[in-house]
């Protein structure tokens, strides 16, 4: 079979592309390395997702399944376990051919929407990380229910590591330091954190070394300004730093890359004919990354292919109220 139009990865921007691709009747096929629902399902899984119109706040997991069942109701074919090692085009038969680990697809359009790729947390570096990781030392968003009762520190400034610090806040006992001087994250997280009692925030704080026996029992910090130490007692260290981005894969596939992103122009094509990008992958001028922007990015790239695959007859304004040939008012064309 040849796909009208084949999306390599299954996160929001994915899945939102194949939302529109199925809604123009394109044949549709969404490929992803793990499972479908993008960093929602495998990084932040229990987030609370703030900041997508129509929710007062949506768990992660939660949220990822809606895009799934959305884009399965519409009728794309969805598989998972599908890690993607080559994209190439076929000049002379004018398709894309796409080759997983389990086989090779045929389609006359691709979206790459794979997010970054591969994941890594971004570590902080420091004695006792690496010993400690899995026995108190946690990447990412930490379990509630883990978390219950527990001394926590959360380590970064950034949107992740707020809303981590006020996930758990009427469940734990949490302490959130960060190095600079100043927050990271959005307005309403800071606003938040700062007038909520029951999280000790602290900037211009480092980590200087993570302690404990077998497990998490305290961490060493220091105030950056004054030169002061601190030993904090701690049950659990979740770090909030970011994520390291593998696209090795990505620049085998011939694709013009600015840093580790696909340079796309402003609808989403790449500099491969009948290959777009969208999501996190995707980089263009004045992007803005949010979560609703990935979903937009989906839509544009999925009218985008179907403007190169299917190519409709584009009508003139004139032509569309073109005078009719029998006499009467002006009609416009069907169409």
């Amino acid at each position: 079979m040849i796909w009208d139009v084949l999306i390599v990865g299954a996160g929001p921007a994915g899945l939102s592309a194949a939302l529109f691709t199925r809604m123009r009747r394109m044949s549709t096929l969404l490929l992803d390395t793990a499972v479908a629902g993008g960093q929602l399902a495998s990084l932040y899984p229990k987030k609370p997702v703030h900041d997508f119109p129509s929710y007062s706040y949506v768990m992660g997991d939660a949220l990822g399944r809606n895009f799934v069942d959305q884009a399965k109701h519409m009728g794309a074919e969805i598989r998972e376990g599908e890690h993607v090692t080559m994209i190439a085009r076929d000049e002379e038969a004018n398709l894309i051919r796409v080759t997983s680990r389990k086989e090779t697809y045929e389609a006359r359009s691709v979206l790459v929407s794979t997010g970054g790729g591969a994941f890594e947390p971004r570590k902080i570096g420091k004695p006792g990380e690496a010993e400690l990781r899995g026995r108190g030392v946690v990447y990412g968003m930490p379990d509630v229910e883990e978390s219950r009762g527990k001394r926590v520190l959360v380590i970064g400034g950034g949107d992740s590591a707020l809303e981590s610090a006020l996930s758990i806040k009427e469940s734990a006992d949490v302490t959130l330091i960060h190095m600079l001087d100043k927050w990271q994250g959005m307005d309403a997280y800071v606003e938040e954190i700062q007038e909520s009692p029951k999280i000790r925030a602290l900037l211009d704080t480092e980590t200087v070394e993570i302690r404990g026996d077998g497990k998490v029992q305290s961490v060493l910090v220091k105030n950056k300004k004054s030169g002061e130490s601190e030993e904090l007692p701690v049950d659990l260290v979740s770090i909030n730093v970011g994520y390291l981005m593998d696209t090795k894969i990505v620049r085998q596939w011939g694709l013009e890359l600015e840093g580790n992103q696909i340079k796309v122009d402003n609808v989403m094509n790449t500099n491969v004919k009948g290959i777009f990008s969208c999501g996190d992958i995707a980089t263009y001028s004045g992007k803005y990354k949010l979560l609703i922007t990935a979903c937009s990015e989906g839509a544009a790239a999925a009218n985008t292919a179907y403007i190169y695959v299917k190519q409709p007859k584009k009508f003139t304004v004139g032509e569309l109220y073109a005078a009719p040939k029998e006499e009467g008012d002006a009609q416009p064309k069907a169409g």
